[in-house]
This record gives C-alpha cells, structure tokens and sequence, in this order.
C-alpha cells in the first residue's frame, strides 16, 4: 500500500514538484540513453577509407563502427521568427515569419586503436573534395557518379527510456556529410594521457520527425537491444 501523503502525482504537485513513493506514476525523462545509425553510406566510401590507417572496411563495417562509438548528438533546433508590426505610438505587435532551421547535426564518438573514427572522416571529406587537387575525386562512371547521393548519407538518432530499447525522441537527418577532416586532433603531449573525442559537426539537408521515423528507429533500438542480450545470455550460460 502506498503512502497516504504521496507526493507523485502531477495534479497535486503543482507546488513542490516532488516526484516519487509507491504511488507514484509520474517518472522524468532521463538523458544519456541514445543511439545512431548512418544510412546510405555513400558506396565509393570504403575504396577511400581502405588507403588509411584502419585499413579496408566494408559499408557495414564502417555504420557499425560509427554507431558504437558515438557517445553524443547535438541535434538542430529551429526558431520560428517574427515580423514585427508598426502601431501607434511606437507600440509594436507581431505576426510569425519565416521558420529558421539548424542545418548541422554534431556527433561525438570516442577513437579506438587504428584510427577508425579519423580514417572514415578523412577518406569522406577527400572523396568529396582532394586536398592535394581541390577536386572532388567521385568521377563520372563511380557508383553514383557525382551527385548528393554520391557522397551524403541519412543519419537516424534516437533516444531512450531507461530500458535502452523503448524510443521517446527520434530523428532522421537526411544529406548529411561530414563538415571537417579532424587530423588536428591528433596533437600529443607527454604529460597529457587520456582518451581521444572527435566530435564532428555533419551538414543536414531535412530533419525529419514523422511516424515512419519513430517505427525506423524502433526496430533499429530493437535490434541493438537483442543483440547485447544475445551476447550476454551465450556467455553468461558459457559458464554454468
């Protein structure tokens, strides 16, 4: 039974805004439970990254390794402007305008051994533009010769319940590309020993949030779900 002077619920805690005890049925939002996942790699993709230091990586390879490794998203926001409107006496009113809409997304992921986070963001950024020529090297007679499809791809990012699996936000960015080559990440200092975050800012075309979205993103959570219980249930039973 629960406690007669529960403060959980919303209607009769206008006041403290203190949430809890058996009673209760209101629960708050918690951050830091999300995931990712690139879609429509750009399929010229692997044949540049192959040439650095993590060496080949196939498509899916590369999507698995970004999805892991992402610690935080920074999703755009927009903002719905004003047009003010002239009244007597220097007074003024207004009406809505224009709909102003964040065209980045920033991902950050944490660098492993062989450089894979680094590598796929140097071949993404030379494929599009060479360093060395200033061209892009996505030439005609490519897989998608040279198109946004040729070298953008659509980036899903979701958050969590607590459960990890059951989607509360979801998101789809679509003609993302990465805006930096992070070599300059790279610095090293002898006293300075620790882990390396590359946070990466991607150029997004639409920002969708529609029910197709959230069904996406559901079974990508899923998915992800069932195989870390997978994995722990084979070698949790490996030993009984």
């Amino acid at each position: 039974m629960g406690l007669k002077n529960s403060f959980s619920g919303l209607a009769t805690n206008k006041l403290s805004r203190r949430f809890g005890s058996t009673l209760g049925g209101a629960e708050p939002y918690t951050t830091g439970y999300h995931g990712i996942w690139f879609d429509k790699i750009p399929k010229d993709l692997p044949t540049y990254v192959e040439k650095e230091a993590c060496g080949k990586l196939e498509v899916n390879e590369i999507q698995t390794i970004l999805s892991a490794c992402c610690t935080g998203v920074t999703p755009p926001g927009g903002t719905l402007n004003t047009v003010e409107m002239p009244a007597l006496g220097g007074n003024k009113w207004g009406v809505p305008g224009n709909v102003d809409y964040g065209t980045t997304v920033a991902v950050k992921f944490f660098e492993m051994n062989k450089l894979p986070i680094i590598s796929i963001m140097h071949a993404w950024v030379k494929m599009i533009r060479d360093y060395r020529t200033g061209v892009s090297n996505i030439q005609d007679g490519s897989a998608d010769n040279y198109s946004k499809k040729s070298y953008s791809a659509l980036l899903y990012y979701w958050t969590t319940s607590v459960d990890g699996k059951t989607v509360q936000y979801y998101a789809a960015y679509d003609g993302v590309y990465p805006h930096k080559d992070p070599q300059d990440l790279l610095a090293s200092d002898i006293e300075t020993i620790g882990r390396l975050d590359v946070e990466i800012e991607f150029h997004l075309d639409y920002p969708w949030h529609e029910p197709w979205v959230k069904e996406k993103c559901q079974n990508f959570s899923d998915s992800f779900t069932a195989e870390s219980i997978s994995t722990i249930e084979k070698y949790g039973n490996a030993g009984s």
